[in-house]
């Protein structure tokens, strides 16, 4: 993959995650920020998942030959982090929950994202397994709401590996289960994951041969996304829900038209980048250092938020403090990604060394047995 489009992506999805977190802050901080702002995590999410259809075609292609490969790197990527996330969950519930009550409650999504149950055994289970989403029989739990996405980002994984590295009559039949076992929801918005699978189609076969227009239809691009979001915005609803048929249909829709958008962004930009560096040095190395936190930053943010407005109710009141509760959050997560996604270097050697440990466990076993 270019380098220059490699940071591009990094902006994007460093983009994503922050706009989750910064409509996140604007409710429970009780911010009153621009709509284009407040209410576009949904937005985020869409962003990803198009994103990830990319990525995860081009390691497919280029690195990923097999399906233990791929099945080792998703594990690492995931549990790097989401261990981690779910502890700060855990403590941060209990520590806030005896001081501000009111911030944890069984309500809506209107609250912010704090619905859900107390952290208990069943619940981080089925975090851990990426089983929280499975046709209609949601699992959250209080102030884990982003996990929404990862029971449907880690079946997307499965699906496309089945796709990818299945033959013969096998592969068709395992579609099948995999589908009946995730249920509509998830299928439902497999196209717009399937989006960013398209794009990579279309940019090993384009990248660099549009160096002019290019970046006209690239300005093009993000003026049509702005006015999309203006206008049809208002239809959307989260992902999650699933609302009369006729609702589902335009919200689906609309998520289309911006997973299209977000692709054409990509292939748009490896169409005109050139193949020597564009980048600054040091706008290069910032952009690797935040995104390089960006799943922590999604996934881990909203505990920590309501753990800081539980100890300081003052950050509920002005937009000034806020911000910098928001500020605080972000610091925090960059510290915690310190020890989760920075490391996934070190949790693939663990990885490695337990399927080591594994397997010799299972031919003790089977030597014993014979």
């Amino acid at each position: 993959m270019n380098r220059n489009l490699s940071v591009f992506l990094d902006l994007l999805r460093l983009f994503a995650a922050l706009l989750v977190l910064i409509a996140h802050a604007g409710r429970i901080y009780q911010m009153h920020l621009p709509d284009l702002v407040a209410h576009s995590a949904k937005e985020g999410v869409v962003i990803f998942f198009a994103l990830s259809g990319f990525v995860i075609a081009f390691v497919t292609t280029e690195k990923e030959r097999d399906w233990r490969s791929f099945a080792r790197a998703r594990a690492v990527r995931m549990y790097s982090v989401v261990p981690l996330a779910i502890v700060v969950m855990a403590v941060c519930y209990f520590l806030g929950s005896p001081l501000a009550p009111h911030l944890y409650g069984l309500s809506d999504a209107a609250s912010g994202g704090t619905f859900g149950q107390a952290p208990n055994a069943w619940g981080i289970l089925r975090y851990l397994t990426f089983t929280n989403e499975i046709w209609f029989d949601r699992s959250v739990i209080s102030t884990g709401a982003p996990f929404w996405s990862l029971g449907f980002e880690v079946a997307y994984y499965a699906g496309f590996a089945v796709l990818c590295y299945g033959r013969g009559y096998w592969r068709w039949g395992l579609v099948v289960g995999w589908a009946a076992l995730c249920g509509p929801r998830i299928l439902l918005a497999f196209p717009l994951w399937l989006v960013g699978v398209a794009a990579w189609s279309l940019v090993r076969r384009y990248a660099g041969r549009a160096p002019t227009g290019g970046w006209i239809g690239l300005g093009v691009v993000v003026l049509l996304t702005l006015i999309w979001r203006k206008a049809a915005g208002g239809v959307a609803v989260p992902l999650f829900e699933w609302p009369a048929p006729g609702a589902v249909l335009a919200s689906m829709g609309y998520y289309l038209v911006l997973a299209v958008l977000t692709a054409a962004l990509v292939v748009l930009f490896a169409a005109c980048a050139p193949e020597h560096r564009i980048w600054p040095d040091g706008f290069e190395r910032v952009v690797r250092y935040c995104a390089g936190a960006s799943f922590t930053l999604y996934i881990a943010h909203l505990p920590v938020m309501v753990l800081i407005a539980a100890i300081w109710p003052g950050s509920m009141t002005y937009t000034v403090s806020g911000l910098a509760a928001t500020a605080a959050t972000v610091i925090v997560m960059f510290g915690l990604a310190e020890f989760g996604e920075r490391r996934k270097a070190a949790y693939a050697r663990i990885f490695d060394l337990s399927c080591e440990y594994l397997k010799g466990l299972c031919k003790f076993k089977v030597s014993a047995i014979d």
